[in-house]
């Protein structure tokens, strides 16, 4: 099956799984709704049972699936299935006022923190109506609202994007319905910016935010991928840090991230500053992402940096079961980190010049 991927673990008595659900911002029935059905299956017997035989789990709620990350003793991994099964398919439904007020408090929490409002005030003006705009964590949702019928509705639609499974062998499945990815085109991009000021703010973050490349682009997203690096992706070497923190003292941090997501990449460069230097750092921030000029030292470095990096992960079954997730997920080519790494490391400095030199679109928003 396209949706399963195994990976063979050197480690022999622990499993680790990746289950992707149709719960993402893209795919809610209900916007929302796995706000709420996330604190609803925690507070389930099934769950607490895992955690008694000693199987750790989390969820992750992202803007193309909700990620349900599993842990266990190969050994019992029949049980733990089985229970993973009930837990989702059964939530606590007369516990919906508790979850609805977890759920409330903790997007509330995240609204206050300036780094995560302000990314997902850049994604709101950026995506405009389209689910991308609804930050997974931070965006307003109507919580109040979800009733049991949106609980019934979303459990009755529940899907398996994907399951990655990294064990010693291949003998895993889980018994609820599988789809397939379904890309949301983007009618338009916003452009602009936002300014949001809290109250008892010392700290402002400042967020850029681009379009770029679905992950299904491949050569356009590795070469995003190695841009991202150079520009903010590798830590205190990189520009942004060097010329936003390190020459120009303006912000606490600089970086960028980009998300290679089904429908649409994104483009982020964020930085922490103080209010009386926003301006200038705003400022440093765009003439060092309109700097075209890349050394080839400066390109050699960023690659090396990628292909450590992923090595790196992919030692622990934690590292793989989250890197190769994203092929079952999106339907990407086995091979996917094989071409990854030949083809950055046959990139030009131009390769990377002309990634830089086509965005547009951006959207500034600040929060602080």
């Amino acid at each position: 099956m396209v949706n399963k991927l195994f990976i063979n673990s050197p480690v022999k008595d622990v499993i680790m799984l990746d289950i992707k659900l149709n719960l993402g911002s893209l795919q809610e029935p209900h916007p929302g709704i796995a706000n709420v059905l996330m604190p609803l299956w925690r507070m389930s017997n099934y769950a607490k049972e895992l955690e008694r035989i000693g199987a750790s789990f989390s969820f992750e709620k992202g803007l193309d699936a909700l990620a349900l990350r599993v842990k266990s003793r190969y050994s019992i991994i029949n049980k733990v299935m089985k229970l993973i099964e009930e837990m989702l398919l059964t939530p606590v439904i007369d516990r919906l006022s508790d979850a609805i007020r977890e759920a409330r408090t903790s997007i509330g929490i995240n609204r206050e923190d300036t780094a995560v409002r302000s990314v997902a005030e850049a994604l709101r003006i950026l995506f405009g109506d389209h689910p991308y705009s609804r930050h997974p964590l931070a965006y307003d949702y109507k919580i109040n609202y979800v009733t049991r019928d949106d609980v019934k509705n979303a459990i009755d639609a529940l899907r398996v994007l994907s399951l990655t499974a990294v064990a010693p062998e291949d003998t895993v499945d889980i018994n609820l319905p599988y789809a397939n990815y379904v890309k949301v085109p983007i009618s338009r991009f916003g452009s602009g910016d936002v300014d949001i000021k809290l109250e008892g703010k010392v700290q402002a973050t400042i967020t850029i935010a681009y379009p770029s490349y679905e992950i299904t682009n491949l050569e356009g997203s590795f070469r995003v991928t190695v841009m991202n690096t150079v520009l903010g992706g590798m830590g205190l070497i990189s520009r942004l840090y060097r010329k936003v923190r390190v020459e120009k003292g303006l912000a606490y941090y600089a970086y960028s991230m980009y998300w290679p997501l089904g429908s649409s990449g994104i483009l982020i460069a964020m930085a922490g500053v103080r209010r009386d230097t926003l301006k200038e750092a705003l400022d440093v921030m765009l003439n060092t992402i309109s700097d075209l000029t890349i050394s080839e030292e400066e390109l050699s470095m960023a690659v090396k940096n990628r292909v450590g990096r992923l090595k790196v992960t992919g030692e622990s079954p934690e590292g793989s079961a989250m890197l190769y997730s994203v092929i079952p997920t999106y339907g990407l080519p086995t091979d996917y980190y094989d071409k990854y790494i030949n083809y950055i490391s046959r990139l030009r400095p131009e390769d990377v010049s002309r990634e830089l030199r086509n965005l547009s679109k951006q959207v500034i928003a600040v929060v602080g």
